[in-house]
């Protein structure tokens, strides 16, 4: 007998949402007996639709949705999720994918100092992309938190109750090997001071994949962190045009071949492996690694696969911290929109 779990992918038009939807009807062609039914959840319509026509051009008979939302925006976010409650009596897997890498301008002396003396940070860091500081949202929330953690942690509190409905659902966040501890200060956890708020904002992803996980196990709902490792997706060429975004494409593979970096996945198709991964395997098989983040490598061939990394000094306390600043935020934008709970 066919089982059927619906998948919400957030920003998934383009890019490695795009892969895992790909990834996902890929499954569904190759395996009968688990189909999923894709539900793009994308800020531009036009740009969905375009989505949802080349998948099922290329997977005739796949089951694909719409939904409209823009994440940096909670009033989006609980429009959104009226929508999805409507449209379905549950929800198997939801993917924090969606997400902004704001840039103003590459610092090109970093550039030149990191192609002299540390090429393996020019391939794989952000040091050289110059990051706007105290960038906001209509709503006066950080952009990059808006976008990036805080609509998608709205996202799951909304739908928790359609993820309980099912076995082993799965929330998995789409985070980033540049993630560091150095970059996330609890005190200004919007990032609106700081200028690395694409760092924080996923430094942030891995503290909530993980304490998500933990808190909802009871529910038998599990939360992961993963990473596409470094890919040459539209983040980049969003920003800083198509001729960068071919120089990034071109000096990933010319990283992979000739310094052998396993990070270098390229594609958005190699970039959505470990997404793909997260979703489909044994949940026994995964448990043993829930504080760990399942991050997409490849080979010098582009043969990809999944390695899992250390969330770096993981903190309880500091999470908890966070949680309840997450939650407080919720409640003010509930009482603003007059959401019940």
């Amino acid at each position: 007998m066919s089982t059927v779990k619906i998948a919400l992918i957030t920003g998934a038009n383009s890019g490695i949402g795009y892969g895992v939807a790909q990834r996902l009807l890929d499954h569904s062609a190759k395996n009968t007996n688990e189909q999923f039914k894709i539900v793009l959840a994308c800020r531009n319509k036009t740009r969905a639709i375009d989505a949802q026509n080349a998948l099922l051009k290329e997977f005739t008979g796949g089951l694909v949705e719409i939904v409209l939302v823009d994440v940096s925006s909670v009033k989006s976010v609980f429009e959104c999720c009226k929508e999805v409650k409507k449209r379905f009596n549950r929800i198997d897997l939801i993917f924090c994918n969606a997400g902004i890498l704001p840039c103003t301008h590459v610092d090109w002396s970093v550039v030149a100092k990191q192609l002299v003396f540390s090429p393996i940070a020019l391939m794989s860091r952000t040091d050289c992309i110059v990051q706007p500081v105290g960038k906001t949202t209509a709503e006066g929330l950080g952009e990059t938190f808006a976008c990036n953690v805080f609509g998608h942690y709205v996202m799951i509190r909304e739908l928790e109750n359609l993820l309980i409905k099912t076995k082993n659902s799965r929330i998995i966040w789409t985070s980033s090997c540049t993630a560091t501890k150095e970059n996330f200060n609890l005190e200004d956890y919007q990032a609106i001071k700081e200028n690395a708020p694409y760092e924080s904002s996923k430094r942030m992803t891995d503290l909530i994949a993980i304490g998500l996980n933990s808190r909802l196990n009871k529910h038998d709902i599990y939360s992961f962190a993963t990473h596409p490792g470094i890919a040459a997706t539209n983040i980049v060429r969003d920003h800083l045009g198509w001729v960068m975004g071919y120089g990034m494409l071109i000096g990933l593979f010319a990283a992979r071949t000739f310094l052998g970096m396993r990070n270098q996945t390229v594609t958005n198709w190699n970039g959505s492996y470990s997404n793909y991964y997260v979703a489909t395997q044994p949940i026994d098989l995964l448990k043993k690694d829930a504080i760990k983040k399942f991050g997409s490598y490849c080979n010098r061939f582009g043969e990809v696969y999944v390695d899992t990394d250390d969330i770096e000094d993981y903190n309880e306390v500091e999470t908890e911290a966070l949680f309840n600043k997450l939650n407080k935020l919720l409640d003010e934008f509930r009482v603003k929109y007059n959401i019940k709970s």
